[in-house]
């Protein structure tokens, strides 16, 4: 069975719930805060893992408290192995506000990402075989980005790049990976405000994008082929840590054999589980219950099947 190598940062995670958004200038008291491991490569790691596929998180810690955290947070996970990069800066942090409306907004530092070297790069993707995935997000820098993809193409390994954070100018990037995933505000921002997001995105060169629409499910343009994923009707508590669901899913399953449209449709109803729960790590859907949204997908495309 392929595997899947997520290379992507790793953050404690401050969450405070608070009535709604605040404006600028405000200040607002919390309803509650919590701690718990995040970072968009630990969290798309979990993910992934949680799907049965042997997964691997690489990711920059400092030399800290919050690395035990993390690494206590992560130890009993199955099919997750870690592998943490000793970083001289404080191990990175994503402070998050969730609105009542379970809308969020996320400030993360960066240090300990922007510290991963293009030699660990180097070292890392060359463990990679035919057929594994590479995993990444917008998180480290943008000549480490490109090194790991390169390296993990010549290997023979699909590349996934998920977009988010936009933090450096991704055009001339896009190209080198064979999935690319975006919310509807990145994939505008990539395009340029592109009516027509598949032809544009095409125009980058990228063979395959998804588009994740919150509610609605997600847009998928591949290799000229335009598909709509809808999402299951549910009542969001908290959307943090959604978007990672997706992409780990996702990838979890392409290791595993699932074709693209469905690895999307199982990713966008664990992701749909996942805004019904507070927090972000917390709030993901267990092996147990990834499981069982593929067990009912094989029933549900078995009854739909004709019979002689």
């Amino acid at each position: 069975m392929s595997g899947v190598l997520v290379l992507g940062n790793a953050t404690l995670d401050v969450i405070q719930r608070v009535q709604r958004l605040p404006a600028a200038g405000e200040t607002m008291l919390a309803s509650a805060t919590i701690r718990c491991a995040g970072g968009k490569g630990l969290n798309q790691a979990i993910a992934a893992a949680r799907t049965g596929a042997r997964t691997r998180l690489v990711a920059p810690v400092g030399c800290d408290g919050d690395a035990v955290f993390l690494a206590e947070s992560v130890a009993r996970e199955a099919s997750l192995m870690t592998t943490w990069l000793a970083c001289q800066a404080a191990t990175d942090l994503s402070v998050i506000w969730v609105a009542q409306d379970g809308e969020n907004v996320i400030v993360s530092s960066a240090d300990c990402a922007h510290a991963v070297t293009g030699e660990q790069a180097r070292d890392v993707c060359g463990a990679l075989a035919d057929g594994d995935m590479l995993v990444m997000q917008g998180n480290l820098k943008c000549e480490v980005t490109r090194l790991a993809a390169q390296i993990a193409r010549a290997r023979g390994a699909r590349c996934v790049l998920n977009t988010a954070p936009l933090d450096w100018d991704m055009t001339d990037t896009l190209r080198l990976f064979d999935i690319i995933t975006a919310n509807e505000g990145e994939a505008k921002s990539l395009t340029r405000g592109a009516v027509q997001l598949g032809a544009a995105f095409r125009e980058l060169g990228v063979g395959t994008a998804i588009v994740t629409q919150g509610p609605k499910g997600a847009l998928i343009f591949d290799q000229g082929r335009d598909i709509r994923i809808a999402a299951p009707q549910v009542t969001a508590r908290d959307t943090a840590g959604a978007g990672d669901v997706f992409v780990g899913t996702l990838a979890g399953l392409l290791a595993q054999g699932r074709t693209l449209s469905d690895a999307a449709t199982i990713a966008i109803h664990a992701a749909s589980l996942s805004v019904t729960r507070a927090n972000t790590t917390p709030s993901f859907p267990t092996q147990a219950e990834l499981a069982a949204l593929v067990e009912t997908f094989q029933n549900i495309q078995t009854s739909q099947v004709p019979h002689a």
